[in-house]
């Protein structure tokens, strides 16, 4: 296993996400985990997720704002992954919407417009990286340092 300091581990974690935008997103609906596919992407440093407003993840991540995302890691062969924890929020600020609906490369074929009353945007705020490098066998923790 290849050691490098954390900031050096961050940049590396930071490279993968910048190119995988389908994560799997984990909620909890009362006791019960939920996991589902859902795109990522990223806004000056900030990271969303665009959803319809009557989607269970929005219920569930109001009443309980702890999520986890897990991005699937591949390369010559191997596989890893980056798991993320941390806080989501609903955003409810229409400037923010608007600028993250432009960033969102599938918006235009499901919502009207950032106005759209089925649009809901969720920005998630990593705290935790868990890294475990294609072909290794060991996975590595850091907190996340926000530059």
């Amino acid at each position: 296993m290849a050691r490098v300091n954390e900031s050096q581990l961050q940049q590396e974690i930071m490279a993968w996400i910048g190119q995988n935008q389908y994560v799997y997103l984990a909620t909890c609906d009362k006791k019960q985990p939920r996991v589902r596919p859902v795109v990522l992407f990223i806004s000056e440093d900030r990271y969303f997720f665009a959803t319809f407003s009557g989607d269970s993840k929005v219920a569930q991540i109001q009443n309980n704002k702890l999520v986890e995302i897990c991005i699937p890691l591949s390369e010559d062969g191997h596989t890893g992954y980056i798991r993320l924890s941390g806080i989501a929020k609903i955003v409810n600020n229409a400037a923010l919407k608007a600028e993250a609906s432009e960033r969102c490369f599938f918006f235009d074929q499901y919502f009207s417009g950032y106005d759209d009353p089925d649009y809901t945007l969720i920005e998630f705020d990593p705290d935790l990286a868990e890294y475990l490098r294609p072909g290794e066998n060991h996975s590595q923790s850091i907190h996340l340092k926000r530059y």
